[in-house]
C-alpha cells in the first residue's frame, strides 16, 4: 500500500513537471528568460519580503487558535510549516505536521499545536475559498460571455475541497480518523511515542468555541492571502506587461485554487503554471510572462525554503541535546 501511494505520488509529480517543461517550450524558452530577467534579484527579492510579511499576519492567526503561545514561536513554526511543504511536501499533509511539530518543540503541549494546527489549515482553507471568491470578480468582469459559465463551473468545483477541509474538521468523527493519521505519519518520523494521544477531538472543538478568536484568525487569514495578490502585482511591474492589482488577484487566487483542487499532486507542480497561463489569457498575459510569474514564486519558495528546513533540524537537535542532558546522570 505504501509503495503503491509513492508510486502514484511519483508519476504525479513527474507528470507535473513534464507539463511545465511542455508549457515553456510552448512559450518559448528565451521570452521567458527575459520575463525572468526584467524582474531580477532585486524583484525577487522584493517578493520574498511580501511573503514574510504575508507569514506574519498567517503567524498571527495561528496565535489566536493556539492558547497561551507567543508570536514568535508561531511565526517560526509557519516558517518551517511553508517551508516543509514547498521543498519536502512529497507526502500529503507534511508540512503541517512539521508546523505542529516545529510549535511543540518551541514550547507548546504537543495536543495543543496539533489541534491548533488542524483548526488554523481549516480557517486557511475558509480564507481561501472566500479569496478565491473575490480573485473570480475581476476575470469576470474581462471572460467572453460564451465562456462565463465554463469557468464558474471550473472554479467551484475547484473549491469545494477547499470548502471540504474546514467543514470535516468540525466533524468528530472525521478528527478521531484525523488523528489515527497524525500519529501515524508522527510516528514515521519518531516525532510520537506508541500509545500517544493527542485527544484531538476535544482540543479542536473546544477552540472552535472561542468564536472571536477564530472570526480574528480568519480575517488574518484573508490578510494573508490578499498580500500573496500583492506579491505578484510587484514581480509583474517589472514585466513589459505590468499587471492591475484586479489582474493580480484573479491570477494568483485562482492558482492556488487550482492547486488546492489537485491537492494530491506534489508541490502542484504543473497545476500553477497551467493555472498562470490559462487565467493570464484571459488577462492578456502573454504566456511566457505568465510562467515566468509562476517560476518567480517557486525561487521564493526555495529561497524561504531551505532557511526554513535549517531552522527546523537546528530546532529538533536543541530537542535532543536537552533530553540527553537530562537522561545523562550527573556525578
Amino acid at each position: 500500500m505504501l509503495t503503491t501511494a509513492r508510486l502514484n505520488l511519483a508519476v504525479s509529480g513527474a507528470l507535473g513537471v513534464s507539463l511545465i517543461a511542455a508549457l515553456a517550450v510552448h512559450a518559448g524558452l528565451a521570452p521567458i528568460y527575459r520575463a525572468l530577467d526584467n524582474v531580477g534579484w532585486l524583484g525577487l527579492a522584493w517578493v520574498c519580503m511580501l511573503q514574510l510579511v504575508s507569514m506574519g499576519f498567517c503567524a498571527g492567526a495561528w496565535k489566536f487558535v493556539a492558547e497561551d503561545t507567543s508570536f514568535l514561536s508561531c511565526l517560526a513554526a509557519r516558517f518551517v510549516r511553508n517551508g516543509v511543504s514547498n521543498l519536502a511536501g512529497i507526502v500529503p499533509v507534511l508540512g503541517e505536521v512539521a508546523g505542529a511539530r516545529a510549535l511543540s518543540l518551541f514550547g507548546v503541549t504537543t495536543a495543543i499545536a496539533t489541534a491548533s494546527t488542524v483548526v488554523d489549515v481549516a480557517l486557511e482553507s475558509l480564507s481561501q475559498a472566500i479569496y478565491t471568491l473575490i480573485g473570480l470578480i475581476p476575470l469576470v468582469l474581462v471572460v467572453h460571455p460564451d465562456e462565463l459559465t465554463r469557468w464558474l463551473g471550473a472554479i467551484l468545483v475547484a473549491m469545494a475541497p477547499i470548502f471540504a477541509v474546514f467543514v470535516i474538521t468540525r466533524r468528530r468523527g472525521a478528527l478521531r480518523v484525523a488523528e489515527r493519521i497524525i500519529v501515524r505519519i508522527g510516528r514515521m518520523f519518531g516525532f510520537f511515542d506508541e500509545g500517544a494521544t493527542l485527544d484531538l477531538e476535544r482540543n479542536v472543538l473546544d477552540i472552535y468555541q472561542r468564536h472571536r478568536h477564530v472570526g480574528l484568525a480568519l480575517l488574518l487569514h484573508l490578510a494573508g492571502w490578499l498580500m500573496s495578490a500583492v506579491q505578484i502585482w510587484a514581480a509583474a511591474q517589472a514585466l513589459d506587461r505590468p499587471l492591475s492589482p484586479g489582474e493580480a488577484l484573479a491570477l494568483q487566487s485562482l492558482s492556488y485554487a487550482a492547486r488546492g483542487a489537485f491537492f494530491f499532486v506534489p508541490g502542484g507542480f504543473g497545476i500553477q503554471e497551467g493555472t498562470f497561463v490559462l487565467v493570464g489569457v484571459v488577462l492578456g498575459v502573454d504566456p511566457a510572462s505568465a510562467l515566468a510569474l509562476s517560476l518567480v514564486l517557486r525561487a521564493r519558495d526555495i529561497l524561504l525554503g531551505l532557511p526554513a528546513l535549517v531552522l527546523w533540524y537546528a530546532a529538533e537537535g536543541r530537542r535532543r541535546w536537552q533530553l540527553v542532558r537530562v537522561a545523562t546522570p550527573k556525578s
